[in-house]
């Protein structure tokens, strides 16, 4: 079995954490809704990172 590329546990990870973001604000847990919302945007902006870094042109690449 192949193992999860870095892309793949990002959005495993993203996705665990909207779930568990619902549950908390669900339950009034302010301050966990909270704590673990940064947690999503910080993997949101990884994802999006990496998409980018491998989507932009190899001319922009090259100056980065």
């Amino acid at each position: 079995m192949d193992q999860p590329s870095k892309m793949e546990n990002l959005q495993f990870a993203q996705g665990i954490l909207r779930e568990l973001r619902q549950k908390a604000e669900a339950d009034g847990e302010k301050l966990l809704t909270y704590l673990i919302d940064m947690a999503y945007l910080e993997a949101s902006d990884r994802i999006r990172a990496h998409w980018v870094g491998n989507h932009e042109p190899e001319s922009r690449r090259a100056k980065g």
